[in-house]
């Protein structure tokens, strides 16, 4: 039990020292800054997961503890779904934006979790 509450102390430590929670979402001017945002939130969200999936048989406590250090981030999800639509939307970046295809395979990874 002390080792999860220390992961997820440190991964909220980590998310506001950086990644996605230092993410200014009305500066994302651009479909490529955009996937960019999405590889960032969507890396914190992966590793949250991961976290979480280690535990053999989490209690009811653990499972809170997650879900509540789990939604700042998909606030930001949000934030930036609703920011990146119309021109803004990834799949119209320009071919050399590498993170519209690390994007993609990171999304599906993230659904595997849930």
């Amino acid at each position: 039990m002390k080792k999860l509450v220390m992961v997820f102390a440190l991964g909220a430590m980590l998310g506001s020292c950086g990644g996605a929670a230092s993410i200014d979402v009305e500066s994302l001017d651009s479909p490529c800054a955009c996937a960019e945002a999405t590889v960032t939130v969507m890396e914190e969200a992966i590793e949250m997961g991961k976290d979480f999936k280690e535990i053999d048989d989490p209690s009811d406590e653990v499972r809170e503890e997650f879900q509540e250090d789990f939604k700042p981030i998909q606030a930001k999800m949000d934030e930036i779904e609703k920011k990146c639509k119309g021109d803004l939307n990834p799949d119209k970046a320009d071919k050399d934006c590498e993170a519209v295809e690390k994007a993609k395979d990171l999304m599906k990874e993230f659904r595997s979790f849930r």
